[in-house]
């Protein structure tokens, strides 16, 4: 018997709903015994009620006898059915204990997902784009995926199984690494990390990229103490705007509270993908520097323009805003695109998209003998455990 149909000899059960207390909470069964296991916990109102695909039962569940909560049961396809209970997070465990003591095996909703689509499948690397699609943060990641399935990774990997030519697939493989940085922004979304001294219009320019006020503003220097963080979207991009305590050497040896938050802001600057660095150019001394790595790609924004007398402030490394008035914003947004190099990214080119083929790929660059990149390539289309 294979991985694959020992798998679906398997009964699973998830939870299906997200964590916490919902209204009504959902447990999938699924597998050759989900039928006997929902019919050992859930005893249908009517005796005449009949189980078959889309029909809904109204009945109760039960353990031991013992009645745990009332509900509905849905047969969604054949060895596939839905439990439906209230959400208290107890009874969904008292659920998911017994139907456990019955032999089903319990399993995470992702797992049972994947399991689903490997089956569906032609080979893993779908079954992984069909899952990432349901979490794909923009539309575009989504039409990346596709065409991974379509062509892209899936076709670049079967060309290199008919013709192992070693240097000819390092050079290929390196440039998919590199496009595969890109493609995780756009499915992933990206961290933006706005920082600089107090008082330079961190806290305007949050609320103005994120079209709201989230940050509260003010001239007192050190009013931002921790971070304040809002989402949104930016072209193709959802992200993660971080608005940080204003850096400055003089705050940090005021008090302790101070030098945490300078601390912590430090710790954001190594943890993210684009630091937005803002100055006050109308200010004394705005010309000061990041105290940053360098690791991370870092944008200045001379804020206060309009204030101010700077020459030619628009460069490759600089944009000139005013975050209050609204002033070239987008071509800060647009900068922002081209840095994370977004602006013209090709859904089409093959691109890798979990860390186990980030993984494999990095092997095929560093092997050398045909027959292992042949071995390698295979284990990509193959799951890296019984799924």
């Amino acid at each position: 018997m294979s991985e694959k149909e020992l798998c679906r000899s398997e009964t699973w059960a998830c939870i299906r709903t997200g964590a916490g207390t919902a209204a009504i909470g959902t447990i999938e069964v699924e597998g050759p015994d989900a039928l006997k296991a929902a019919q050992r916990i859930f005893l249908p109102f009517r005796q005449d009620g009949e189980w078959k695909v889309g029909q809904i039962l109204h009945g109760r569940f039960l353990a031991d006898s013992r009645v745990l909560d009332e509900g509905l049961a849905a047969m969604e396809a054949e060895n596939r059915i839905a439990l439906h209970a209230h959400g208290n997070p107890l009874i969904l465990r008292q659920i998911v204990k017994t139907l456990q003591n019955t032999g089903v095996q319990i399993v995470g909703f992702e797992q049972m997902l994947r399991r689903r689509f490997q089956s569906a499948c032609s080979d893993f690397i779908e079954a992984q784009a069909r899952l990432e699609m349901l979490r794909a943060a923009s539309f575009l990641g989504v039409q990346c995926l596709h065409h991974q399935i379509t062509g892209g990774l899936t076709e670049v990997l079967r060309r290199w199984m008919k013709r192992p030519d070693v240097q000819s697939i390092h050079s290929e493989a390196e440039a998919i690494l590199q496009h595969s940085r890109i493609a995780r922004r756009v499915l992933q979304g990206v961290r933006i990390v706005i920082a600089g001294p107090p008082n330079s219009g961190k806290s305007t320019l949050l609320n103005r990229l994120a079209g709201q006020e989230r940050a509260l503003v003010s001239d007192i220097p050190g009013t931002t103490r921790d971070r304040v963080t809002a989402f949104g979207r930016l072209g193709p991009l959802w992200v993660e705007w971080v608005d940080t305590a204003g850096l400055d050497e003089e705050l940090a040896r005021a008090d302790t509270l101070e030098q945490i938050a300078q601390q912590r802001t430090r710790e954001l600057l190594n943890r993210c993908d684009l630091i937005l660095y803002v100055l006050d150019t109308a200010a004394p001394l705005w010309t000061r520097q990041l105290p940053t790595s360098g690791l991370i790609p870092t944008l200045t924004v001379l804020n206060k323009y309009d204030l101010s007398k700077i020459f030619s402030p628009n460069n490759r490394n600089a944009v000139a805003i005013s975050a209050l008035h609204g002033t070239n914003m987008e071509t800060l947004c647009e900068r922002i695109l081209r840095i994370l190099q977004v602006d013209t990214f090709d859904p089409t080119r093959p691109a890798a998209f979990t860390d186990w083929q980030i993984q494999l790929l990095q092997k095929i660059v560093s092997a050398d003998d045909p027959d292992g990149i042949k071995t390698l390539i295979q284990q990509l289309f193959k799951a890296p455990q019984t799924v």
